[in-house]
């Protein structure tokens, strides 16, 4: 006596089940097509939900995208009369020659009805996020010259008030709610993460126009966002960040719009000013403080170290010639075009040494590859802060010696930037 397996597989060889389905649903297309279309009978659809799937094989299946009904011939028969399997395993083999005797009617329960599924809401497509500079710009119009705001802040620095004339703070705002994180486009801006904010206007230093002329074209803004207090940056987690996050805190500092060579002036620029040059705005003042800097003086915040020293000329093979460090030519340090004042260089030292690559295998980086006298050998180390600090400076002098410019570069303590240090003066 065959067993249920064999019985199973003798009818799938004698029956497809286009043949069986379509005796209870009107299928559309063509005899002839292997997949076909129709009503499905589980939940009464009025349209051609039901899709059957390799209608000329015994091993083909069907398929309702309404209510989301599947299965095979089998299946099909006792979800459609309310057959337990052997009924409808009865049933298919009379259907196919097999025997005489199908299945029994008074087995038959009905129809499986089934209840249409609900279809999931379609995700609503997120609005991409408007781009840096066109929040920048939102910020720049929105934001207000408040110099009381701007000055506490800095005062709160360390920065001493004798620093901070008006004419120093002209290129900065203050907003009280400005947006934290950028906001999806078309939505308002008031709605997103706010904190207060001094914001500086960053400019490039441009020869331009028909008599050439230096000007001072704004490409973006320089956001700091403050604690509640406005003496101070802020220090705020994220909302949406894990519980175990390593860095759970939102940004305190933005840079918005194409600002890798732009700068912020601290004062009115005169061709013949003494320049004081550094990267932040903070480490500025108050090296200008420290400098015991005219008023007539003018600073500058480059924004980045990259920006404010350029790139070191390496030797091929990316190889540190350490006891002869010149400018590379395709990345000067920041220069304004036409200046023929004095120059004087800020550099922070409290650079993070350079370690190299990261080796997967074994975990530890392998240094950089540098040479430390002339003559000697290629060794792989780590390039402490302290030399960054000294390369920065060697970088920061040539590049404006070469413009013709007296220029010279002081350092902070080591370990420290120049606001670090006056703050440790006023303590």
């Amino acid at each position: 006596m065959p067993t249920v397996d064999e019985r199973k597989a003798e009818v799938r060889r004698r029956l497809t089940i286009g043949a069986v389905i379509e005796r209870h649903v009107k299928l559309t297309g063509s005899a002839s097509s292997d997949r076909r279309r129709g009503k499905c009978e589980f939940h009464g659809s009025t349209s051609l939900s039901f899709s059957v799937k390799g209608a000329h094989s015994g091993d083909g299946y069907g398929h309702c995208f309404g209510c989301g009904w599947h299965g095979d011939m089998f299946t099909f028969l006792m979800d459609l009369k309310g057959w337990p399997f052997m009924e409808a395993l009865a049933e298919l083999e009379r259907l196919a020659g097999i025997s005489d005797t199908g299945g029994s009617d008074r087995a038959a329960q009905g129809t499986v009805l089934r209840q249409k599924a609900d279809k999931p809401s379609r995700p609503r497509r997120e609005r991409e996020p408007v781009e840096p500079i066109d929040m920048g710009r939102w910020i720049w119009k929105h934001a207000a010259r408040d110099d009381r705001a701007v000055r506490r802040y800095f005062m709160g620095r360390g920065v001493p008030v004798a620093q901070l004339g008006a004419e120093r703070l002209a290129n900065f705002r203050y907003m009280s709610n400005c947006p934290c994180v950028s906001w999806p486009q078309g939505t308002d801006p008031r709605k997103a993460l706010h904190a207060p904010a001094v914001i500086a206007l960053a400019c490039v230093p441009t020869v331009m126009g028909r008599v050439p002329g230096l000007e001072w074209v704004p490409v973006g803004v320089h956001v700091t966002y403050l604690n509640p207090e406005g003496t101070g940056t802020m220090k705020r987690r994220a909302p949406w960040a894990a519980a175990d996050a390593a860095d759970p805190w939102l940004p305190k500092r933005r840079m918005l719009g194409p600002v890798g060579r732009g700068c912020v002036v601290l004062g009115e620029y005169r061709s013949d000013a003494r320049l004081w040059i550094g990267e932040g705005n903070e480490t500025v003042f108050s090296g200008m403080a420290i400098g015991g800097a005219d008023p007539t003086d003018v600073g500058i915040a480059t924004l980045s170290l990259d920006n404010l020293q350029g790139g070191i000329a390496k030797w091929r093979g990316n190889v540190w010639p350490l006891f002869n460090v010149k400018p590379d030519p395709e990345r000067p340090c920041f220069l304004v075009p036409g200046h023929r004042g004095p120059v004087t260089g800020l550099i922070d030292a409290d650079m993070k040494p350079l370690r190299g690559v990261l080796n997967p295998r074994t975990g530890l980086r392998s240094g950089e590859s540098v040479v430390e006298r002339r003559g000697g050998p290629i060794v792989r180390r780590d390039i402490t802060g302290a030399e960054r600090a000294d390369i920065c400076g060697q970088l920061f002098v040539k590049g404006w010696r070469a413009t013709g410019c007296e220029a010279e570069a002081v350092r902070a303590r080591i370990g420290q930037d120049f606001n670090d240090a006056i703050q440790e003066g006023i303590q």
